[in-house]
């Protein structure tokens, strides 16, 4: 007999950031448990609210099902008392066994079947198991208790059907009676069974379902805005952000006062969507409307003092950002340059004016090579962190950059200069585009290879996870720069350049090589979202490319290449050139036809004169399918010259001949990328 499973674990309010990743867990280690215990089981749904996680499990049975087993005791020549110990913890006599033959000898076996145990009896320890390992970013003890968790747990429901399972937690013991709306419904609600669950819930003011509330988020928000003549900014997170703090949702719309918008519009969205959690309204032609939309967790009696309220609580924040916004303009963008010399930008690696002396040198001599303004990225270079000492960055972070390139504007700064500025930040991180500008660009990959190459120099290297130092999101910006600008760079040439500019001591004479590795293990993150294979990609890699740009052409010319026969062909046969000439590495000696004995390696020689200088060129114009292509051409000579030819031939002369024949191969084989890396 089956029944419907249901655990709820109801809390103090949980952090809106940890609510769908903590259900999805639990239920994720409650159904596998089940399953390692033999439990058959349906469909499982979890659910999540600021003040519950709850998972469903459909038609789970009542019992584990009985089974066979059995178990090999010891030898049949093994001590009476260890024979009868065996017996005595299988529950039976020494008679009761049965002997197996094996390769060392008859062994006593016993037969059995053992009974499945109840439902009840095996759930309570694997619900505590499961909630004891859940994975929260911090845990908090309340009252006398030992066991923590990441917010105190108020009331627990254990389910199976219409009956309840007492599972004992936190100094509960679980039974019917669950908790739903705060406001709307304050007394304890009783479940008559697990399957009435949401429904319970939903007549009384919350919707369980964390996906179900999103969808009326949006929904609401939406539809708020257009009553309001606008458009709705949704941001995805922010959508997630709001579900999970809200279990009945109700969208309003309030007003921004007029003064306000006279604001730059990143520094209104900043506050009403970071620090107030409010959706920004834009009009027709994308700029932002004196309104916001916000949603609240109840329905009021008198929703214009909802309104009121939430209007009255952004208001301060936007007085203090009009505050900054006037005051930071009294003065030019430049002259705040120099209180940068009292702000330390990393121990070891000097003030923020020693690191904008660096990215002044490499901002311009990245652009020079560009073939950008590099006296722009200069001065661009030199602004570019003086927003951090106004007043609107020091208490909007986020705006970093983005104020910048207004006050340069404001200071009167050219265009590109003030573009570059609020770009150089670009991307923040994997959804954000990359600078729009040539100098934006230059200055953004200054900026990114400065703190890649100091923080290298010093030894601060991502392990494992942790990237406290965003490290990994600085490399992959200068990559998707690079790739999705078409930029052509030297990362080595590059990165040997910012790290001969660091005060810190270099760690050892690899750092640049260390720093080289650490994009490559990006760039092959990046390309296999393109559709790179991994062998694809290490065929390529062999070659110690160092741009990024062309490494990505080689291999969609080779990702291309790969599905005809010749690729395959060449595949193995330079697997095998491989391997001998490991074995045997040739000489520096020239190859001489007089010592050919055989059609296929004079064949083979005429194939390789014709072919080099045709794909050498071909490859030096970055036409990779095209000598691709001519490489086909190959799979004839080198089938033939495998089957008729015995390479290490009994004769020295003519063996160190075949050698450098394959050594030869070998070379051409690797222009464009190493074939006896592809699988297959």
């Amino acid at each position: 007999m089956t029944s419907d499973l249901l655990f709820e674990l109801g809390c103090e309010e949980l952090p809106p950031g940890s609510l769908q990743t903590m259900a999805a867990e639990l239920g994720q280690r409650l159904t596998d448990g089940l399953r390692e215990l033999g439990i058959d089981q349906g469909d499982a749904r979890v659910f999540a609210t600021p003040r519950r996680l709850a998972v469903l499990i459909r038609d789970v049975a009542e019992r584990q099902p009985d089974r066979d087993i059995e178990r090999r005791g010891p030898s049949t020549r093994a001590p009476d008392k260890a024979v009868a110990g065996f017996a005595r913890s299988c529950g039976v006599a020494v008679d009761a066994l049965e002997t197996l033959d094996t390769d060392k000898g008859p062994y006593y076996l016993y037969r059995g079947r053992e009974t499945g145990q109840p439902l009840a009896e095996i759930l309570p320890p694997l619900i505590t198991d499961s909630v004891r390992k859940l994975t929260t970013p911090k845990r908090m003890r309340w009252g006398n208790l030992d066991a923590r968790l990441l917010r105190p747990v108020q009331w627990l429901v254990c389910l199976h059907g219409e009956t309840v399972i007492p599972v004992e937690l936190f100094g509960l013991c679980a039974g019917r009676l669950t908790h739903a709306h705060r406001f709307h419904a304050p007394e304890p609600v009783a479940l008559a069974a697990a399957g009435d669950y949401e429904m319970t819930l939903f007549d009384h003011q919350v919707i369980a379902s964390f996906e179900e509330r999103r969808k009326i988020v949006t929904q609401q928000v939406t539809r708020t805005a257009e009553r309001t003549g606008g458009a709705a900014q949704l941001d995805a997170e922010l959508v997630d952000e709001v579900t999970a703090l809200v279990e009945w949702p109700v969208a309003i719309s309030g007003s921004i006062d007029e003064r306000f918008m006279n604001m730059p519009p990143e520094v209104l969205i900043t506050t009403i969507e970071s620090h107030q959690r409010y959706f920004p309204v834009r009009d027709a032609a994308g700029g932002l409307l004196p309104r916001f939309v916000t949603v609240a967790n109840v329905e009021s009696l008198d929703m214009s003092q909802v309104i009121a309220g939430n209007e009255r609580v952004v208001r301060p924040r936007l007085d203090d950002a009009l505050f900054f916004w006037n005051k930071d303009r009294k003065q030019p963008l430049a002259d705040y340059v120099q209180r940068l010399d009292d702000v330390t930008f990393q121990k070891g690696l000097g003030s923020y004016a020693d690191k904008t002396k660096r990215l002044e040198a490499l901002a311009s001599s990245l652009a020079d090579s560009l073939g950008d303004d590099a006296q722009q990225a200069r001065r661009a270079a030199t602004l570019s962190k003086a927003d951090l000492v106004t007043d609107m960055v020091f208490e909007f972070t986020e705006l970093e950059g983005l104020v910048g390139g207004y006050y340069a504007r404001e200071s009167g700064e050219p265009e590109a200069v003030a573009a570059a500025i609020a770009e150089h930040y670009q991307p923040r991180g994997p959804s954000d585009a990359i600078p729009a500008t040539p100098i934006g660009r230059a200055l953004a990959l200054a900026d990114k290879f400065d703190t890649l190459a100091g923080q290298f120099a010093l030894g601060n290297r991502p392990s494992g996870d942790r990237d406290p130092l965003g490290l990994r999101r600085a490399a992959l910006g200068v990559l998707r720069i690079l790739l999705e600008a078409r930029i052509s760079l030297d990362l080595l040439t590059a990165s040997q350049a910012a790290i001969a500019a660091q005060p810190a001591p270099v760690e050892d004479d690899d750092t640049a090589n260390a720093l080289l590795g650490f994009f490559q293990d990006r760039l092959r993150g990046l390309l296999a979202e393109q559709g790179v294979s991994p062998d694809v990609f290490e065929a390529v890699a062999a070659l110690e490319l160092t741009d990024p740009l062309d490494i990505q052409a080689r291999c969609q010319a080779v990702l291309a290449f790969r599905p005809t026969p010749a690729a395959a062909s060449l595949a193995a046969a330079h697997k095998r050139v491989r391997n001998i000439l490991k074995k045997s590495p040739p000489d520096a000696g020239n190859i001489d036809p007089a010592l050919f004995d055989a059609d296929a390696e004079r064949a083979m020689l005429d194939t390789l004169d014709g072919l080099g200088e045709a794909v050498a060129s071909q490859v030096a114009a970055g036409d990779y399918a095209q000598a691709l292509e001519r490489l086909a051409s190959l799979q004839a000579p080198v089938d033939q010259f495998f089957e008729d030819v015995m390479v290490m031939a009994d004769d020295d002369a003519v063996r160190r001949n075949r050698l450098r024949l394959l050594a030869r191969l070998d070379v051409l084989l690797r222009q464009v990328a190493d074939f006896s890396h592809l699988s297959g």
